[in-house]
């Protein structure tokens, strides 16, 4: 991976204390976005990390990231 793909190595930080194999598996998956034209920002790998070591549940996940697109919260499941 080169750094542009690699949010491991862009964001070292994020991963500090994340086991090596999750850690992995979040970079693959945002490498994976990349090669389709998405780069992620460090919010996104900042919330995809807090969701991936139950810091986070999915509700919060979701509400987190409508706010950050400025959708308002919502109140219907899906």
């Amino acid at each position: 991976m080169t750094a542009g793909y690699d949010v491991q190595a862009l964001y070292p930080d994020l991963f500090e204390g994340v086991d090596p194999d999750l850690t992995q598996q979040i970079a693959s998956n945002f490498a994976s976005d990349a090669q389709e034209g998405y780069e992620a920002t460090r919010r996104d790998v900042e919330l995809m990390v807090l969701l991936s070591t139950d810091q986070i549940s999915t509700e919060q996940f979701k509400a987190l990231a409508r706010a950050e697109i400025g959708l308002p919260a919502s109140d219907v499941e899906s």
